[in-house]
């Protein structure tokens, strides 16, 4: 039996315990440039290859631009399939021999998969569950720390990828022509690159 005195599993194990992620087929994940960067470069992969675009949603500081003028869109991790009443997959999402569901990039998860369901609103740590099905969760299941460290460090990645986005929009000129998705990812990776070289 469980001691009184015992610490609550850990988000984490909660979320590794979940057989359906539920949430990896429902939810459109949005990720920022760094995330992108570090997946693309950790499995040697090009970003269009598990990611897409798509409309951004209203008032995003994210929106990227293929033409001057034109429609802003986000970048989401792809998915696995035809999305039907109950989504699909996620690229990197597993189904196990035993019908367990697991994240294939651990670590190396986008930071808002990784503080999944901490949110921080008016500097309160908060939690954000409508697309679970498997647990209510509650602020006992998070760690005040690590859950205000991990939301601060997607909300810095954020601020940091809308100023290189801008800088993108920048360089598109009114009646120039029309970029790719795979010009605007391979701009991502160089400016990356370029701050992972000037890192100390």
């Amino acid at each position: 039996m469980r001691e009184l005195t015992d610490a609550p599993p850990s988000r984490e194990l909660l979320w590794l315990a979940c057989r359906e992620k539920t949430c990896c087929h429902t939810t459109r994940v949005i990720v920022s440039g760094r995330d992108v960067w570090r997946i693309a470069r950790a499995i040697e992969a090009a970003p269009w290859e598990f990611t897409v675009y798509g409309e951004a949603v209203e008032g995003a500081v994210d929106g990227f631009q293929l033409v001057h003028g034109g429609p802003a869109y986000q970048v989401f991790l792809a998915k696995r399939g035809k999305v039907g009443p109950k989504g699909a997959p996620c690229f990197f999402l597993w189904k196990l021999a035993d019908g367990h569901a697991q994240c294939g990039l651990g670590q190396l998860r986008p930071q808002i998969c990784r503080s999944y369901p901490a949110l921080l609103v008016d500097d309160l740590l908060c939690v954000e569950s409508s697309a679970c099905t498997c647990r209510r969760w509650s602020l006992l299941d998070l760690d005040e720390t690590r859950d205000r460290a991990l939301v601060r460090q997607m909300l810095a990645e954020a601020e940091e990828y809308s100023r290189i986005v801008a800088g993108w929009n920048g360089r598109l000129r009114p009646g120039g022509p029309a970029r790719t998705y795979p010009e605007f990812c391979a701009f991502l990776l160089d400016v990356y690159d370029r701050c992972a070289g000037d890192a100390p």
